[in-house]
């Protein structure tokens, strides 16, 4: 199969789009730069769980321990649903990212399918929580109330449950939280 390429903002309809079918109650800015596509939303689901679609669609990646930026490429479906072809990974290079090679599977793909290489190097997501100050402050009375704390100052800057600070717990939860949930469900979620 010939490899065709794809430019930065083609290769954001595709995100857009994949985007919308998985989230459809939630809308999203999806911005192409520079070989980079950054993903903004308001509240809505949890960065974890739109990286993995977003990031779908990236052709590239970066190895930081060996400071290293690698390739690749994928199988695109008309329905815009992807998979990995090849990414070299980092792994020959001391690194730690796995090599993926699929090449062999392209004599079985339907007609459908295509190789391409995606026009953005990396994709970038952030997530805006609204209130974010009141839900922190939400979020370290709930801590307060609920758990033991080493240290019991009073300031989240200093008292600790386990490793963190109450501070950095209270942010753990506001930023895994779900608009509407109990800090206790996602307390439990996160560290259960």
């Amino acid at each position: 199969m010939d490899t065709k390429y794809l430019s930065c903002a083609d290769t954001a309809k595709y995100v857009r789009k994949a985007l919308a079918k998985s989230f459809p109650h939630d809308r999203f800015s999806v911005r192409s730069e520079r070989r980079t596509i950054r993903v903004n939303w308001d509240d809505g689901p949890r960065r974890e769980e739109v990286e993995p679609i977003a990031k779908a669609y990236a052709s590239g990646g970066f190895d930081g321990v060996i400071d290293m930026a690698y390739s690749r490429s994928h199988y695109l479906r008309s329905d815009g649903s992807v998979y990995v072809h090849h990414d070299e990974g980092t792994q020959a290079s001391i690194g730690y990212a796995p090599p993926v090679d699929n090449r062999e599977l392209e004599k079985h793909m339907p007609d459908d399918v295509q190789v391409v290489r995606f026009g953005a190097d990396f994709v970038f997501c952030n997530r805006h929580i609204s209130d974010f100050d009141n839900l922190i402050k939400s979020a370290t009375e709930w801590l307060y109330s609920h758990c033991v704390i080493v240290g019991d100052t009073g300031n989240p800057n200093f008292d600790m449950f386990g490793n963190l600070s109450i501070r950095d717990l209270a942010r753990n939860l506001v930023y895994d939280s779900i608009k509407g949930e109990d800090w206790q469900v996602t307390f439990d979620r996160r560290y259960s």
